[in-house]
């Protein structure tokens, strides 16, 4: 059996399809390593689900400037050489790169020693650190078929998906309504910004919970926004409004939604066609090439989802929006059952061939 490295992170939508993929591998008997970021989300996440980490120290791009430019491309020659010690000590064989910036050290790495080594790409877009990694990629594992023509380099492209965390199917209904609070009879939604939080979704929660719509409402706040929401209630929260600062066992808030709105990363869109839920989703619009819109539109082209565009909204349209959705039990259930129709729930499986072709090499 071989010893292989995950590497990168930073958000959600990197980290938990790593998680995923690894724990596949680690079911045919490898031994997993995650090599990223000590001070981000895979620092604490991996360690949780029982992975050696590893931390790698590394420059992010900087958007202009030479010599910025200059700094990072020394910065990224010192983590990659830093890296490739830690590569050769726990002489691993192959390495795996799901992006983020924190990536592109241990995947170069492991192009100069000679070692097996693929990226994953989630979104329709391709960040920048996977299309730099893309140039000594022997595999690319993608989402979307019309990513293939994004990424430089001549290594074979797979679409395997997004491969999500097997636990997002775990939620019960009833037993997770009681535990957050909620009446299990009564249609709820779920505003949830990612691992991260996002601040114009939080305002649009926080006016329809004051608004006592008529249904309820599971806010996941984000840690760094959740003392600032509660205080949008002066005095106490209202009985139909349940606030989460962060969410371990996402199981629970999908099972309890009826709508869910959310952000559009890959890994929150490949969660809600696993769990077969109804969305409308609002793409942050502070990602890489917008990527986050082109992600929605392909829900939205099945009659999945609703997407509302960000840029130039007012909270009352946006809340009636959610408030109309809400009012369509029939059309919420039609929904949810063409976002079921889109998963790829053997994405982890798919993506944990492709690496094991990287050994036999």
């Amino acid at each position: 059996m071989a010893v292989i490295a995950l590497a990168g992170g930073g958000t959600g939508g990197h980290v938990y399809p790593a998680i995923a993929i690894g724990d596949e591998l680690r079911s045919r008997g490898h031994t997993v390593l995650y090599y990223g970021d000590p001070e981000r989300l895979e620092a604490r996440v991996a360690p949780q689900r029982g992975y050696e980490f590893r931390p790698v120290v590394a420059p992010q791009y900087p958007r202009s400037g030479l010599v910025g430019k200059i700094r990072f491309a020394l910065g990224l020659l010192k983590a990659t050489l830093a890296t490739r010690s830690a590569l050769k000590r726990d002489k691993v064989d192959a390495v795996l790169g799901v992006g983020g910036y924190i990536s592109a050290p241990a995947v170069l790495a492991s192009w100069t020693l000679g070692r097996g080594r693929a990226i994953h790409e989630a979104n329709v877009v391709p960040g920048m650190a996977n299309k730099l990694c893309a140039r000594v990629a022997q595999q690319i594992l993608l989402t979307y078929e019309k990513t293939a023509t994004r990424l430089p380099g001549a290594a074979p492209r797979n679409v395997v998906g997004v491969p999500v965390n097997p636990a997002v199917l775990e939620g019960d209904r009833s037993v997770a309504r009681s535990r957050y609070g909620l009446d299990p009879a009564v249609p709820t939604v779920l505003f949830v910004g990612g691992s991260l939080g996002a601040a114009r979704l939080n305002e649009l929660a926080i006016a329809i919970a004051k608004s006592t719509p008529g249904y309820q409402v599971l806010h996941l706040t984000g840690k760094r926004y959740h003392a600032e929401v509660r205080g949008a209630f002066a005095d106490e929260v209202p009985g139909h409004v349940a606030l989460v600062d962060y969410e371990d066992r996402m199981g629970d808030a999908y099972a309890c939604a009826d709508l869910v709105v959310c952000r559009a990363g890959s890994s929150t869109l490949a969660e809600l066609t696993a769990v077969g839920k109804a969305s409308l989703l609002i793409p942050s619009p502070n990602v890489t090439e917008n990527h986050q819109e082109e992600n929605a539109r392909g829900l939205e082209e099945v009659g999945a989802a609703e997407v509302l565009i960000e840029a130039g909204w007012d909270i009352h349209s946006a809340a009636a929006k959610v408030h109309e959705l809400m009012a369509g039990t029939d059309a919420l259930k039609d929904m949810a059952a063409k976002a079921k129709a889109q998963a790829r729930m053997d994405a982890a499986e798919r993506g944990a061939d492709v690496v094991e072709k990287l050994l036999s090499r």
